[in-house]
């Protein structure tokens, strides 16, 4: 998928997640650690403004220590399109996005209704093909933070896989092996702390015959040299790993 397609993808998964959410009431207060929020800030951030138009730093404090010292389940429904909005497309360090979408998980999305159910997992389908598509985030990055939300990466490692004839796709996985994976006693390892231990899929996946075969077929079908010089480096990565 170009990147410009992916862009209009994810603006649109985020329209979706706007409109799935919108009938979440505005909360009339926020619950708080003084020390981690203040009275001020609260009221800035519960101020009658748009929820597309809250601006990054009004949210900053809330979303740091939301669902441990902050806020409730309840407006974090009501503030989660707007975060995600930002998360998703801003290209900015901030949010940090593994703690963000472990939020997700805390909040038990899986047991919400269906249609808030499809629009979150779109959003980040459409947030992972953007990365891929584009190679402005580090997909290592992203795929931990959709690990901390999801429970079965599969369908976005077959979206890798799917997606290696293209440079940045090609560049992203490469880059994964180069800086974010290990050996340990002879077993890779990958070292984003975020993961805590639900890389297993991921792990599985790279040393697997079949991200081998998919990295063969995206290399005879590449159409760049740069894909190509990616792919060469990819396939000398892996066998390091799964000999």
């Amino acid at each position: 998928m170009p990147p410009h397609d992916s862009g209009s993808a994810l603006d649109a998964a985020i329209d979706r997640l706007y409109a799935v959410f919108g009938t979440v009431p505005r909360p009339a207060a926020i619950d708080l650690c003084p020390c981690c929020m203040t009275e001020p800030e609260a009221a800035a951030l519960l101020a009658p403004v748009p929820l597309r138009e809250l601006r990054t730093e009004v949210l900053e404090p809330y979303v740091g220590d939301v669902l441990l010292t902050v806020g409730s389940v309840a407006d974090f429904r009501y503030f989660l399109p707007r975060i995600f909005a930002i998360a998703c497309t801003s290209g900015f360090d901030w949010p940090e996005l593994e703690p963000l979408f472990r939020r997700l998980r805390v909040a038990g999305w899986t047991d919400w209704a269906a249609e808030e159910q499809a629009a979150i997992r779109g959003l980040l389908q459409a947030f992972w093909r953007r990365t891929l598509a584009s190679g402005d985030r580090d997909a290592d990055t992203v795929l931990c933070a959709i690990g901390n939300a999801e429970d079965d990466l599969r369908p976005y490692l077959d979206e890798w896989a799917a997606a290696l004839r293209d440079p940045a796709a090609a560049a992203e996985l490469r880059d994964l092996l180069q800086h974010s994976t290990r050996l340990k006693h002879g077993t890779m390892r990958l070292t984003n702390a975020f993961w805590g231990g639900r890389e297993a899929q991921v792990v599985q996946w790279l040393g697997g015959a079949g991200v081998r075969t998919a990295v063969a077929e995206a290399f005879a079908a590449a159409e760049s040299e740069e894909a190509m010089q990616a792919l060469a480096e990819v396939d000398d990565l892996l066998a390091v790993y799964a000999p």
